[in-house]
């Protein structure tokens, strides 16, 4: 059975865990679509952001989307944080899969998160800024879980 789960949520909220996780489980393919941006430029998000800004990341970002969804059958993918706050990110997930928001408190997050210096929004907005900007496309998910097994018993 083909399937495509769409993982979006804050930086940190665990889509890149989970994600792994429920590709396991479901014995199909994990897509990190950061990761595959990062191969396929040959620098990290924060290079790309810091070099290029964040309009040619978002072009790249909607670049490799269309490209897993146009090569795969069956794939659980980590999006990046504003992955479907962009162009029609979130429309063009949902017309072919299923999307789940992973709703994590922001505390959580910022106890994750309190070393990573690897994400660049996050030195210029805080966690709740963002989660007031994105919000409104995180709420137009299929689904909101907030445990990992509650993913899992979306798709088992």
């Amino acid at each position: 059975m083909n399937r495509r789960i769409f993982l979006i949520g804050l930086p940190g909220a665990g889509k890149t865990t989970m994600g792994l996780d429920l590709a396991v489980d479901l014995g199909i393919q994990f897509v990190d679509l950061d990761q595959d941006i990062e191969k396929s430029e040959k620098r990290s998000i924060s290079e790309i952001f810091e070099i290029k800004g964040e309009a040619h990341f978002r072009q790249l970002e909607k670049l490799q989307l269309e490209k897993v969804i146009l090569e795969l059958d069956s794939f659980v993918m980590a999006t990046g944080g504003g992955t479907p706050c962009f162009f029609n990110n979130l429309k063009s997930m949902k017309d072919v899969g299923e999307v789940v928001y992973i709703d994590t408190s922001i505390e959580e997050i910022e106890a994750r998160l309190v070393l990573d210096e690897t994400r660049p929004l996050m030195k210029s907005n805080s966690l709740k800024d963002l989660l007031d900007k994105r919000k409104g496309w995180y709420n137009q998910a299929d689904h909101t879980i907030r445990k990992y097994k509650d993913l899992l018993a979306l798709f088992s």
